[in-house]
């Protein structure tokens, strides 16, 4: 009975990561079709309407007093720095959205997972074998072709992102709160910076007269836009080790290509491809690895046996 609950329960935690990423990469065509907001803008309302939304799932579920019991120094110094990271990333993934720059949201998008599989390895010290050590290899020397070669990407996009995902990937495996007390608590750090800001800058949050209905309703839906994603992503993060969780967030990168080339018909330069491509096949070693570990077993058996 163990196994087949541990099995259930790393299914639901890679499908809730898969789809998180999924949704993540299919966000940057909402952002697009409301871009005419400042990137400043469409964050402040990402973050206040997040707070909002989490407030009356939190509030909903009676899950207020034991979040305010459980805290402590650390786990408020935790959210504090995960709510930091989680800004930067939105706020360079809603420019890059904005601005045409998807391509570069999506190699950053490469470098996040490549990250906490390495923290996996080497501050949770999880297990490696010769396939996966040969897969994060592979991964690794594609992403670092790419900001070689690819001279007409905006590294600033691409590092921004990958290094802010990355490090929020690991600080969720951190914490002791539930998934929605745990954005809550960042939502609030998020609201008051946030406001600050806003304060002591000219700029406003004004939607304009000529906005329409329709894309000002999209404006107000950025709370649930933002949330599902990280509730899913935070799910996960409680369910899979940390090198399954970098393995899941490649899931992201490729949906963002899909969404540059089919729908952006934006081309891809060659080393993009090969990159990609690479990316693929290490994720494919990783994810049939027990059936190759058979192969080369049954391979080096009918060896000795001869």
């Amino acid at each position: 009975m163990l196994p087949s609950n541990r099995g259930r329960h790393f299914f639901i935690g890679a499908l809730s990561g898969v789809l998180a990423n999924v949704l993540l990469g299919l966000s940057s065509v909402f952002w697009k079709y409301i871009g005419s907001l400042s990137a400043l803008a469409l964050l402040g309302y990402r973050v206040y309407l997040s707070l909002l939304t989490v407030f009356l799932v939190v509030y909903a579920g009676r899950e207020l007093r034991p979040l305010f019991a459980q805290l402590n120094i650390r786990l408020l110094i935790l959210h504090a720095v995960a709510s930091i990271l989680i800004a930067i990333n939105w706020g360079t993934f809603i420019w890059a959205s904005v601005h045409g720059r998807v391509l570069e949201s999506s190699l950053g998008y490469l470098v996040a997972p490549i990250l906490s599989i390495a923290m996996g390895i080497v501050v949770y010290k999880e297990p490696v074998t010769v396939f996966k050590a040969a897969a994060v290899l592979m991964m690794l020397l594609s992403v670092v072709s790419l900001f070689v070669l690819s001279n007409d990407l905006d590294i600033r996009v691409y590092l921004g992102i990958g290094l802010a995902w990355g490090f929020y990937s690991c600080l969720k495996k951190m914490t002791s709160l539930n998934v929605f007390s745990g954005l809550l608590l960042e939502s609030l750090v998020l609201s008051f910076f946030c406001t600050l800001f806003f304060i002591f800058s000219n700029l406003g949050m004004a939607i304009p007269d000529d906005f329409g209905l329709w894309r000002t309703l999209l404006v107000f839906s950025c709370g649930a836009v933002s949330i599902i994603p990280l509730a899913l992503f935070s799910f996960s993060a409680k369910r899979l080790s940390v090198m399954s969780m970098g393995l899941s967030q490649f899931v992201l990168p490729l949906t963002q290509f899909f969404v540059v080339t089919i729908i952006y018909k934006q081309a891809a330069s060659p080393i993009t491809v090969m990159a990609l491509l690479v990316v693929i096949i290490g994720l494919l070693v990783v994810v049939f690895e027990p059936i190759l570990k058979k192969l080369c077993f049954c391979s080096g058996g009918g060896q000795d046996e001869e």
